[in-house]
């Protein structure tokens, strides 16, 4: 058996990771690393260790005891903030990773965004700040509300919120910084773009594109609770097969890395006249469900265990495939929803009335 170290295992991005190995009987043996104690019960792995956060110098030096103790062929950093740790120490980590480089894997939403702008791709008009006193030109030279006033960087709609008038955004900038949360310099202001909110998955091997899946997202879980509407990972998602959407994704994916080499996530969304706008790309790292999605093609659908893109990027990770099938665009049924919620299951379902438990 193979033994892969998973980071960020309690999360729900790396909860469905190890679901989707587990299909895989006798074939893997997970370890699996969190900071949070209880959420760590979790994934279904042999062993659990608590980690300190990534932040912290003995993040490396735990994973490295970890992988000279049992022997690790592969590691598996899970969130983004965690890849890019393991990527930075490359030359420490004593087992195989798959990761692009640590200048591609981008945190900074801003950075990205003027990347991806000087290659024509569109993104959200966007505004940063001075001072508070630049809060009225900024909400001004965007053509007034609505706008979000949004983190540079961060998940799940971080410091999030649309507002309508300049002094919206004064009193949640004000909030943030009095509580000691932000900084004036970790805000900016951005185009409303009311249309489609798209997640497109992508993995890539040594500049090739090996496959890819396009999802709309629905709808949000506790919505209401959150001044955004976002809670980080959607309760409600459909597959979709949208040309333009691929056309997007490959070119900002490209934009961003040369020789892509790894898993990318693009989120896009559309203006009020339908056009599409790259949101945030996240490099090394899967969507939450992308995983979910794998452990549905393997044992719902029962398609090529290569879609299952974990599985896929592991394997490949291992050595095991040496030079991978390119399987495409749209790997998965258009029209296939996955429909969640806190303790109420996990359904595959179609308008046409399917409908069929998963978790």
């Amino acid at each position: 058996m193979k033994k892969i170290l998973i980071t960020g295992a309690g999360g729900i991005g790396g909860v469905n990771f190890v679901r989707s190995l587990k299909i895989f009987k006798d074939k893997f043996f997970l370890i699996g690393l969190d900071f949070n104690k209880y959420y760590l019960e979790f994934p279904d792995v042999d062993i659990r260790v608590n980690s300190p956060r990534h932040s912290d110098p003995n993040f490396i030096k735990l994973i490295n005891n970890l992988i000279e103790k049992h022997k690790i062929d592969f590691l598996h950093p899970h969130p983004s903030s965690e890849a890019l740790v393991v990527s930075q120490n490359f030359d420490s980590i004593k087992t195989k990773t798959l990761l692009p480089k640590p200048n591609v894997i981008l945190t900074d939403k801003l950075k990205t965004q003027q990347i991806l702008s000087n290659y024509n791709i569109n993104v959200a008009k966007t505004k940063t700040f001075e001072n508070m006193n630049s809060i009225q030109t900024s909400f001004e030279e965007l053509g007034g509300g609505p706008l979000w006033i949004r983190a540079k960087s961060g998940a799940g709609g971080n410091l999030s919120l649309l507002c309508s008038e300049p002094k919206e955004v004064e009193y949640w900038m004000k909030l943030w910084i009095l509580r000691g949360k932000a900084n004036i310099d970790d805000f900016m202001l951005q185009q409303f773009l009311p249309g489609r909110n798209i997640a497109w998955d992508s993995f890539w091997y040594e500049g090739k594109l090996i496959a890819s899946f396009t999802r709309e997202r629905l709808e949000y879980p506790l919505k209401h609770i959150s001044p955004s509407g976002i809670t980080g990972t959607p309760s409600v998602s459909r597959i979709i097969i949208d040309d333009e959407v691929n056309k997007i994704g490959i070119k900002s994916v490209q934009t961003i890395d040369k020789k892509p080499h790894g898993n990318y996530a693009v989120d896009l969304k559309e203006d009020f006249d339908g056009n599409w706008h790259v949101t945030e790309i996240d490099s090394g790292k899967f969507h939450t469900t992308t995983p979910l999605w794998g452990y549905v093609s393997t044992n719902l659908l029962k398609q090529d265990p290569l879609k299952n893109l974990p599985y896929l990027y592991t394997m490949i990770g291992l050595g095991e495939i040496e030079k991978p099938e390119l399987l495409g665009c749209d790997i998965y049924p258009n029209d296939l929803h996955i429909i969640r919620h806190i303790d109420c299951g996990t359904w595959l379902y179609k308008e046409d009335g399917y409908k069929e438990k998963i978790l």
